[in-house]
């Protein structure tokens, strides 16, 4: 097969690059009683060509804040012409548990 200069199109990967995505959020509910909720970040992307979720990475939690600027950042392969679906989910940490299901207020 043919190739062009030192492409060949029939091993060709999709063009990619690395991106750093920050997270900051405004305005949160506050969950808690005595103080303001105690939010983290939780990074999903979906698999593809399947409707399958799964976590990517989290944020540090940031106590007592409706407004918080998250430290952390997130470096992804960004595939150029391609969907990537990508969903943030907001949690009020009330235990230092790292399970999800026992920080069941969602913000």
């Amino acid at each position: 097969m043919a190739t062009i200069g030192d492409f060949d199109p029939l091993n060709s990967i999709v063009p990619a690059t690395k991106i750093e995505v920050t997270v900051s959020c405004r305005n949160l509910l506050d969950m808690d009683t005595f103080s303001k909720s105690d939010p983290v970040v939780v990074l999903y992307v979906q698999g593809l060509g399947t409707k399958e979720w799964r976590e990517f990475g989290r944020t540090e939690v940031i106590d007592n804040t409706l407004n918080p600027d998250f430290v952390r950042k997130f470096v992804l392969d960004f595939f150029f012409e391609e969907k990537q679906n990508l969903r943030f989910d907001v949690y009020n940490v009330d235990t230092r548990s790292s399970n999800l299901s026992k920080h069941v207020s969602t913000l």
